[in-house]
């Protein structure tokens, strides 16, 4: 459901495609030793008590088994000109969220790892969109319940700043996917928006509502005109978790 925001070469004031839900997001690629390093990591948030309810340990619910490596994404996050990987990670799927965390790596180093819980599936580098040197990371998201869909996409930066740059869901009033798909048998739609964005110190952005049918989850029969949107930074909230 995702775009990979392409970046070289681009000029700055050329808009760009942050969100299209029609392209399919590729799979992560990683070696077990990667996978491993992770997985080590998240067991020693898990073990520490990391994420944010107090009275979170590993349990029969949230032991582990189920984790994975659900997105992997290059840039230079924390640090200017240095080659990173940048990955997201779910420890487990502990209602009402699931206990996730993101991980950066420098050559061989662990320079950053944050834990927090979220519904978040995909994430891909968002190549420095404000200009400060610095590759932002978008974080796309989603709940299915009744047969209903809705996404969300979140883009943050680490450095100089932590903090979510620009947020797309149903509390901001620019949920990026919804679908009825599950709770009808036949005659489902979807509805989503392509975010665009022109980068700047302040980039701007514009949204475009598409819509289709479920059983072409790939085709808008609708399309909507071109508007400019509105955003707003925030906390991440993320919580600081062990590097080793």
């Amino acid at each position: 459901m995702t775009l990979l925001l392409a970046g070289a070469g681009l000029a700055s004031g050329q808009s760009r495609v942050l969100f299209d839900n029609r392209l399919p997001a590729p799979e992560p690629r990683i070696t077990e030793s990667e996978r491993g390093r992770i997985e080590y990591l998240a067991e020693q948030a898990a073990q520490l008590g990391s994420w944010d309810e107090e009275d979170f340990r590993p349990s029969e619910y949230c032991d582990g088994k189920d984790f994975a490596i659900n997105g992997v994404a290059p840039g230079a996050f924390t640090a200017k000109g240095v080659q990173q990987t940048a990955y997201l990670y779910t420890y487990c799927y502990f209602r009402p969220g699931w206990k996730q965390g993101l991980v950066i790596l420098q050559k061989n180093e662990i320079v950053a790892h944050y834990v927090f819980t979220a519904l978040s599936h995909n994430l891909y580098a968002v190549k420095d969109i404000n200009q400060n040197g610095f590759t932002e990371l978008a974080f796309e998201g989603g709940f299915t319940g009744q047969g209903y869909t809705s996404g969300y996409v979140e883009v943050a930066e680490l450095k100089p700043q932590r903090r979510y740059m620009a947020t797309f869901n149903y509390n901001t009033k620019q949920q990026v996917y919804e679908d009825n798909c599950g709770a009808v048998e036949s005659g489902g739609t979807w509805q989503s928006l392509v975010i665009r964005v022109t980068p700047a110190p302040t980039p701007k952005y514009t949204a475009q509502t598409i819509s289709g049918s479920c059983e072409q989850q790939r085709v808008a029969t609708k399309v909507g005109s071109i508007r400019p949107i509105t955003v707003k930074a925030a906390p991440t909230g993320w919580t600081p978790a062990p590097l080793k």
